[in-house]
């Protein structure tokens, strides 16, 4: 259902702007406008830092979960597989 009225939104769109000089080289200047290679780049920045901070958070939890590991509370799921003869 959703497909089906998008699908007509954007026909109607793509017949409006056919029919509409003005309204389609409004459209193709804001286009023209968002993919300048200055806003790819400041585009593409973004995205590294996003990833360069996820890999870092994902780093940190890994560092979290090892400082939790104290040998005075043993891991029992590997206690119990140990003493089940079981690696």
């Amino acid at each position: 259902m959703l497909n089906k009225i998008v699908g007509t939104l954007a026909i109607g769109g793509a017949a409006y702007l056919l029919r509409n000089k003005e309204s389609r080289t409004k459209v193709i200047n804001q286009i023209k406008s968002i993919a300048s290679s200055e806003n790819i780049e400041k585009i593409k920045d973004q995205i590294r830092s996003l990833s360069d901070q996820s890999s870092k958070e994902n780093s940190d939890q890994s560092k979290l979960v090892e400082s939790m590991s104290d040998p005075a509370f043993p891991d029992y799921a590997t206690t119990a597989g140990a003493q089940a003869g079981r690696p």
